[in-house]
């Protein structure tokens, strides 16, 4: 019997085109005619997803520490306007960065989830946070713990979505919200397309560690098979969306992995918590930030699937 969409359940799916997990490592991708999700079939084994993520592979979130700090102070302001307070939860947090910002400027409470145990660890002693480490489906934070859930280019991460997604709707309160952040899964692989026919075979490419590429129908699918309702779905990075598709000069070269940099970081050793801090970058000014952030979510469109990703926001009735 043919295997069935693992998004929307329906048989049918097909051949799309080999792509390249991580470095040496070729898989096929599948699509589903029905609701347009693709994915990897079967599904990586827990050992190659494991090698998308070598030991330095969070030394950038030291280096970009005050962009996430930022983010989490200007994600505080928005929130103002919906609640107060409130319990809030980032999956995929990473050095728990971002909340950090959210805690230090508003009145939610704040908690993590995040796959790697040493980020995790390091998030814990770095931001002085509380930060569990479980993949999504396995959240080991009991139900109706959060108002508000983040997942922020995580989903697409995660070997199961419908079983992550049933996790975010059981740990929401009614009436909380989940916003997630997850690539526009068609651009996303246009690139890996692209540069496949040009150079004969599967290209190592920014996608690297995606194991789904959701449409907007297949989000669509998973917000009504968990029981949340769809209040927006916009897209945005509509430049990064040009690029993609080949449409601007030098259009690729963004989207090609550095086949060396990656071998030189699978060998590398894990940071510690002295290394890293050193890489943590004078703080900039806040008030830039703030302008520039504005700015860019002025450019976030419902009516469109043209951009690179997409922005949802849904709501636990």
């Amino acid at each position: 019997m043919a295997p069935a969409c693992p998004v929307c359940r329906s048989p049918g799916i097909r051949p799309a085109c080999p792509a390249q997990l991580c470095l040496d490592c070729i898989k096929e991708v599948w699509d589903c005619p029905a609701c347009g999700a693709a994915f990897y079939q079967p599904i990586p084994s827990p050992e190659e997803i494991s090698r998308c993520y070598p030991p330095v592979y969070f030394g950038p979130f030291f280096k970009q520490y005050w962009r996430d700090y930022y983010k989490g102070r200007a994600l505080a302001l928005r929130l103002a306007s919906w609640r107060a307070s409130g319990d809030f939860l980032d999956t995929g947090c990473a050095l728990g960065t971002m909340l950090a910002g959210l805690r230090d400027h508003s009145g939610w409470r704040v908690r993590g989830l995040e796959f790697s145990a040493k980020a995790a660890a390091l998030g814990r002693a770095l931001n002085r946070l509380e930060i569990a480490s479980s993949p999504l489906s396995e959240s080991p934070y009991p139900a109706e713990s959060f108002d508000y859930v983040l997942l922020n280019n995580v989903l697409e991460h995660e070997p199961e979505p419908r079983a992550a997604m049933a996790g975010v709707a059981r740990m929401l309160r009614p009436g909380g919200r989940l916003e997630l952040i997850v690539p526009n899964g068609p651009v996303d692989l246009l690139p890996n397309r692209a540069l496949s026919r040009l150079w004969g075979r599967p290209v190592h490419t920014r996608h690297g560690g995606h194991l789904f590429f959701f449409s907007r129908r297949s989000l669509e699918v998973l917000l009504e098979a968990s029981g949340l309702r769809l209040l927006s779905l916009r897209c945005f990075h509509l430049k990064l969306g040009m690029k993609a598709r080949g449409w601007l000069p030098g259009s690729y070269r963004i989207f090609r992995r550095d086949t060396w940099a990656e071998a030189a970081a699978a060998k590398a050793e894990e940071l510690s918590l002295e290394q890293g801090r050193t890489l943590i970058p004078p703080q900039p000014s806040w008030r830039r930030y703030l302008w520039g952030d504005r700015l860019k979510r002025f450019w976030r469109f419902a009516g469109t699937d043209f951009g690179y990703d997409f922005e949802v926001m849904a709501e636990k009735p």
